[in-house]
């Protein structure tokens, strides 16, 4: 199904509240059908452009690649999610805590969001690439003295945990992160335009812009990759959805059942699940935000229906929140007739 007039109106309103050069790639899926739409707001206003093989940072829409290289290693059972990934360390995790995999997935570690200084570190030092510097040897360190692990263990969102987790994952099959995911995702979904590293891409990578509508550097995630390190295009990321829609692959059945329910918090591996008030619809969702892009997937799994939007809007820019994820929520609304 194309996208409709109410559709287009929508992505182009967003597109136009924001600088010149801002720029939304959109996928569509209605009965596992994909349509795309593009926009850019250009010297003479919003224009529509062909966009869908356009390369963004999709930030921590990352981790859902991650949950999904996790979701592998279980179904070809070399892990199991209640395992502790202490074994694979090189250091004892301070007051020999153990963390597992399925509390690195679901949030529930006990790990802080960010490192020890990493915000100190984004706010002031390295603000236009906080990630940069944080490499192995400091998150082991840390690990290892620095970090006491919330012992509630309740759900508290974390950069570092999933960040740990890719880490983990990737010295497990003997390989770095990119080559991780190369090898068990983007070469087996024919994601030719997906990489971990903003220097390897080849084809179209659209301009990242700050919060205040400038050019901004691309970020590197130094040792935490697993959190937000992929760039991709709205057509790759669809050959992900296509898979997660499919159910074949038995990895994605595992990805998607749910592991984590307290409140109002409902997770798979990776994905949150969202429940509509009346309980007979559930959305897949995940969003991220680099310091020039920002990103949204929601995915309804029994209808194969959805959209993914990434954009160069800054993830720290005021509005982010309030119109791409607000808007993805809009579009699956109006699809679903709420």
């Amino acid at each position: 199904m194309q996208f409709d007039d109410q559709e287009i109106q929508a992505i182009n309103s967003v597109v136009g509240l924001f600088s010149p050069n801002t720029e939304l790639a959109v996928a569509k899926f209605v009965a596992g059908d994909c349509n795309y739409y593009g926009a850019r707001h250009g010297r003479k206003g919003v224009e529509q452009v062909n966009n869908r093989t356009s390369v963004f940072e999709i930030g921590s829409l990352t981790k859902l690649f991650t949950c999904a290289v996790l979701a592998q290693m279980v179904c070809e059972k070399k892990l199991s999610l209640n395992d502790a990934i202490n074994e694979h360390l090189a250091i004892d995790i301070r007051d020999n805590a153990e963390i597992s995999f399925e509390s690195l997935a679901t949030h529930t570690s006990g790990l802080p969001r960010l490192p020890p200084g990493l915000l100190w570190q984004a706010m002031f030092k390295r603000k236009n690439n906080p990630y940069a510097a944080y490499l192995e040897s400091d998150l082991l360190t840390h690990l290892a003295h620095d970090i006491k692990l919330n012992t509630k263990r309740t759900h508290n969102y974390s950069n570092l945990g999933m960040g740990l987790l890719g880490y983990v994952l990737a010295k497990m099959d003997g390989m770095n992160y990119g080559q991780l995911l190369q090898k068990r995702i983007f070469e087996p979904l024919n994601m030719h335009r997906s990489f971990c590293n903003w220097r390897d891409v080849h084809g179209e990578l659209v301009m990242g812009l700050s919060k205040s509508g400038e050019p901004t550097n691309n970020w590197d995630l130094g040792v935490l990759q697993g959190a937000g390190a992929v760039l991709s295009t709205v057509q790759d990321l669809g050959q992900f959805a296509a898979a997660q829609f499919d159910g074949m692959l038995s990895w994605t059945q595992c990805q998607q059942q749910l592991m984590y329910e307290k409140r109002f918090t409902k997770m798979a591996l990776g994905w949150y699940v969202l429940d509509s008030s009346n309980k007979t619809d559930t959305v897949y969702f995940h969003d991220g935000g680099t310091g020039g892009y920002s990103s949204v997937m929601l995915l309804d799994l029994q209808n194969k229906s959805g959209y993914i939007i990434l954009s160069n809007i800054s993830g720290l820019h005021k509005l982010k929140g309030q119109k791409i994820t607000k808007l993805g929520f809009d579009l699956m609304r109006k699809l679903k007739g709420i």
